[in-house]
């Protein structure tokens, strides 16, 4: 996820579509041709985000099968499941309805992914108490709790100074300028402070999940997954042989 952003930024700000101090994430990947490459990666990123997910959900119901831990583990799991598979379907909303064009969808898409994300982060961090020492160390624990303090004091941050930005250029768009304006300019520009504060709290928020997740990452060495086995009973003739029989006793007991 970061590479993605960090590659997204500099193709944006190389080819003067956003500028050099501090973008919205969202914005460096606005317009093409970056904007392919931004919804290709995130794409993967929420299909591989579901995925973590679902891994440590099944984790968890492992651990609860397996010993004496707090009785709403199990509950709270799925609950948590749930807000996660939402924050990564948020992500890819967000990947694939720019900002510049669907604008309602795009925002839908970032509520869900940070919203909903930083409550998946509260319960992961809740989980971590019912689960250390065994599963996780104390210290990952505490770790999970900071970054999820700090998520929400961000959302918090990155939407009251990007409403306050905006109300106080009267919500015309001074945030991007073209080619032909200078970035350092500030002309035409009000309260330029609020729109860095939203945008750098908007980068860091976004790597608060990225260390929730690498959080997982010694558990998950733990774990091993075996792949789907499948048995066939009977081949296509047999099916076919033993309906067929049946359909004949049917008919002379009908008699």
């Amino acid at each position: 996820m970061p590479l993605t952003f960090f590659i997204t930024y500099a193709w944006s700000v190389a080819l003067g579509h956003v500028e050099p101090v501090f973008p919205y994430i969202s914005s460096t990947g606005a317009y093409p041709p970056e904007s392919n490459f931004f919804s290709f990666m995130l794409d993967i990123i929420s299909v591989l985000m579901a995925v973590t997910v679902w891994a440590r959900h099944k984790q968890v119901l492992g651990h609860y099968n397996q010993t004496l831990v707090c009785k709403d583990l199990e509950k709270t799991s799925r609950i948590a499941t749930l807000f996660g598979l939402s924050s990564a379907f948020g992500l890819f909303l967000v990947g694939n309805f720019q900002s510049s064009t669907i604008t309602t969808v795009h925002l839908i898409g970032a509520v869900l992914a940070f919203g909903l994300g930083t409550v998946y982060q509260w319960l992961q961090s809740w989980m971590s108490v019912c689960l250390s020492p065994h599963v996780n160390s104390r210290g990952v624990m505490v770790v999970r709790f900071i970054c999820s303090a700090m998520a929400t004091l961000l959302i918090i941050t990155t939407v009251v100074f990007s409403v306050l930005h905006d109300v106080a250029n009267q919500g015309k768009e001074v945030a991007y300028w073209a080619q032909n304006k200078a970035w350092w300019q500030a002309e035409g520009r009000k309260k330029w402070s609020y729109h860095v504060l939203a945008t750098s709290s908007e980068w860091v928020l976004a790597f608060t999940f990225v260390a929730m997740l690498l959080t997982l990452v010694p558990e998950f060495k733990r774990m091993s997954f075996h792949g789907v086995k499948m048995h066939y009973d009977r081949d296509r003739r047999q099916v076919r042989e033993i309906d067929g029989a049946r359909s004949t006793e049917a008919i002379v007991a009908s008699r």
